[in-house]
């Protein structure tokens, strides 16, 4: 993550934290929820951009270096010493072991990116469970200081 985006994340969740803290000071739980939620949305959807910047970062690299590879089979002239032809090998063992990995790593992403959208919903619900849970027992902790 680029530094200003990452001081304007921390920024904007802090900003969602002061919201909840005060929605749950006041015991407002259905707009406590509601930020919450909003929370979540927020977070995946710099997880999410995040991620795949990072993945093009990469799946470009390896792009390049596999069209090096077949540009070199097709463009060098291997037959005209025995070394070159084991160059060769060598690079068509290099451009399988490349388009292997790049294909990999492309499912892989696309199975993590499927199951992220699929469970969506349950995990944020599960989400805003946790924190309202956690900050019900901080204004209970909070209320019980202040009594004693």
């Amino acid at each position: 993550m680029k530094r200003g985006t990452e001081k304007q994340f921390n920024q904007d969740v802090e900003n969602y934290r002061r919201a909840l803290l005060y929605h749950a000071r006041i015991s407002d739980w259905e707009t406590f929820k509601a930020k919450a939620g909003k929370l979540f949305d927020y977070v995946e959807a710099i997880e999410y951009s995040e991620l795949e910047r990072r993945f093009f970062t990469n799946f470009n690299v390896i792009l390049v270096v596999l069209i090096v590879i077949v540009v070199a089979l097709f463009k060098i002239d291997f037959g005209v010493t025995p070394e070159l032809m084991q160059l060769k090998d060598a690079f068509i063992l290099a451009g399988l072991g490349v388009s292997s990995f790049e294909l990999y790593f492309y499912i892989d992403y696309r199975i993590y990116r499927g199951v992220k959208t699929v469970h969506y919903t349950e995990r944020r619900e599960r989400f805003i469970r946790n924190i309202e849970s956690d900050f019900r027992s901080y204004v209970l902790q909070a209320e019980e200081r202040k009594a004693a």
